[in-house]
């Protein structure tokens, strides 16, 4: 088994500090300009884009309204992006209403950091974005 890339070791890291809701290693990790792009699904309630100062706020605000877990299904490399399917599971704070969603995220780079993120909804979406074929979910 080949052993990971740096892109793909930043991806890990970044969901891993998203798991331990450690957002100063985010910070790090994440470029100054750094752009969420939330594609489906959320883009409609709570933005599309979110730059800078603005995404890492956004990202605060999810975490006191939703929290959320996630747990890799696969993660490869296309060229110079790396996918990311995972499923997250989340919780309305105030409702407790559990969700489960298995979403697609494609991470770009610059200068040794993650400078931005398309956030599919639909994880076919994401695999289509990128040429390749949605494997049946597991």
């Amino acid at each position: 088994m080949a052993e990971d890339s740096e892109n793909v070791r930043l991806v890990r890291r970044a969901l891993q500090a998203f798991n331990d809701r450690d957002l100063d290693a985010m910070w790090l990790i994440w470029a100054d300009d750094f752009l969420f792009r939330q594609i489906g699904g959320f883009a409609a309630l709570s933005g599309a884009e979110h730059r800078g100062a603005d995404a890492r706020e956004w990202l605060r605000d999810w975490f006191d309204t939703i929290g959320g877990r996630i747990a890799v299904e696969s993660i490869l490399e296309a060229d110079d992006q790396v996918l990311a399917i995972m499923k997250v599971a989340g919780a309305g704070i105030a409702s407790g209403a559990p969700a489960t969603m298995r979403i697609g995220q494609i991470f770009s780079f610059r200068d040794g950091k993650i400078s931005g993120v398309d956030s599919y909804y639909e994880a076919g979406e994401a695999l289509k974005a990128l040429g390749l074929s949605d494997p049946a979910p597991t």
